[in-house]
């Protein structure tokens, strides 16, 4: 499973990211960590590489770190190793005290990582420091997670059986990688991308970005038709885009371009999405920079697929993406 942009040299934090529970993401970390001869740093965005999964107590594949490589792991997984690996640095998540370790020999291990994007990304930069050559990062799209910022320079996209149907995989599928078509808007180069960050509505007026005064589009309807009234020439969104906001305001919406801080932040189903995409301007500040889509037709608590349907039909509908089946990785 040789992917080709993972070794290209701008790349250097990769993110692997289920669209459920159970998709298979260790399974790709560990092919990943396998074939492509790095000194990698590993971290989760939660707890990976546990022996049995919580839920259905049925036995997971370990994480299999590389001699040579680093990983993120908390007290316990230290303690279990003990010589087989290297102490390099300690911090604390909450409560939580982790380790970032080298490993001496191969191991198998658990992984974790801080609880919250910011302390994500200083925990990488700290694995880069230590000496790695890049980062892998088994995470998830959610708001408090490093995947979705401006440093990942690819996602593997895991879609596992366990999500539902093949039907209904494929639409996930394609409503996240509609997603990642989205552009990055052109006047963000005008200001500092700090200034992205803010956690407020903007409105574009006259050439220039003013403040809203509010943190979400969710609940200020009245606010928002009165500032849309302005004809402003764009908004930036940098929370959620929910259904209900998108019936409520997207007539309105129509006559500015849309901005959005990521694409995830859209939470529209894949036909609302195509709808909402049709009518409107929309970018983004940070892509959604899916590079690989993964399959795994075994489900943990729900029935198997056909891998080969699923795995086709992807392939067909998606032929831009590499496509790879994890059954065939844990064979290799």
């Amino acid at each position: 499973m040789q992917l080709s942009w993972i070794s290209e040299g701008r790349t250097k934090i990769v993110a692997i990211v289920g669209i459920c529970k159970n998709a298979g993401k260790t399974t790709v970390l560990n092919a990943v960590l396998k074939q492509h001869d790095f000194s990698w740093g590993v971290l989760s965005t939660g707890r990976d590489g546990e022996r049995e999964d919580l839920v259905y107590k049925t036995p997971k594949p370990r994480v299999l770190i590389p001699a040579g490589s680093f990983f993120c792991c908390d007290t316990q997984s230290l303690q279990e190793h003990g010589s087989r690996i290297e102490l390099g640095y300690g911090l604390r998540s909450g409560s939580r005290r982790l380790w970032l370790v080298k490993a001496l020999a191969e191991l198998e291990t658990e992984i974790t990582g801080p609880s919250n994007a910011e302390a994500q990304l200083a925990c990488a930069r700290k694995l880069l420091a230590l000496g790695a050559e890049k980062i892998i990062i088994d995470g998830s799209l959610d708001r408090k997670s490093i995947v979705l910022n401006e440093v990942v320079d690819g996602i593997i996209l895991v879609a596992g059986a366990s999500f539902g149907s093949q039907e209904a995989i494929s639409q996930e599928l394609q409503r996240l990688l509609l997603l990642s078509e989205l552009k990055v808007y052109p006047g963000c180069q005008d200001v500092d991308f700090s200034f992205w960050q803010n956690h407020e509505v903007l409105f574009k007026i006259g050439g220039h970005w003013e403040s809203s005064g509010l943190n979400s589009l969710i609940g200020h309807d009245k606010e928002l038709s009165g500032l849309l009234l302005a004809n402003p020439e764009a908004i930036y969104i940098p929370g959620a885009f929910t259904s209900s906001v998108h019936h409520r305001l997207g007539a309105q919406l129509q006559s500015c371009e849309i901005v959005f801080r990521h694409p995830e932040c859209i939470k529209l189903e894949f036909g609302e999405l195509q709808d909402f995409l049709g009518k409107n301007r929309v970018n983004c500040i940070i892509p959604f920079v899916v590079k690989t889509i993964a399959v795994n037709a075994h489900g943990v608590g729900s029935a198997d697929i056909s891998a080969d349907e699923l795995r086709n039909e992807l392939s067909h509908k998606f032929c831009k993406l590499p496509v790879i089946d994890v059954m065939a990785l844990e064979e290799a």
